[in-house]
């Protein structure tokens, strides 16, 4: 069984689960657009719940897109910057649809695959 992944930032330490309704989001930054649908719930490691809890979307946008653990085609594709205009929309958006964290293990049968690293689509105006 694979570690999970925070659907946030991508990393391999995802411990809770945030319930959310799917959502079909489109993004617009200085290079293109993005869009993408959010299936479900979404995964979290520690350190973006930290954010989600806070309601800080600049503040998880900035962290995900340093933190560069993302797809390596999206991150060939795009530059920091898109990707950071892109996250601070889609966060704005989806933050304030979560639902209360709980720790993933008792989730682990219903986390969908929702987190925008994972789910944008062609990047650079794809």
């Amino acid at each position: 069984m694979s570690p999970p992944v925070c659907d946030f930032c991508n990393s391999i330490k995802a411990a809770y689960a945030l319930p959310c309704a799917d959502l079909a989001l489109q993004a617009t930054g200085a290079h293109g657009t993005a869009r993408t649908t959010l299936a479900g719930a979404w995964s979290a490691c520690a350190e973006c719940l930290t954010y989600v809890e806070r309601g800080d979307s600049d503040g998880l946008a900035d962290y995900v897109t340093e933190a560069a653990h993302g797809p390596p085609a999206l991150l060939r594709m795009t530059t920091a910057e898109f990707r950071r205009d892109v996250f601070k929309q889609l966060y704005k958006r989806v933050l304030p649809q979560l639902g209360a964290p709980r720790p993933l293990a008792r989730e682990a049968a219903t986390v969908g695959a929702g987190g925008a690293l994972r789910s944008v689509d062609g990047g650079n105006g794809g």
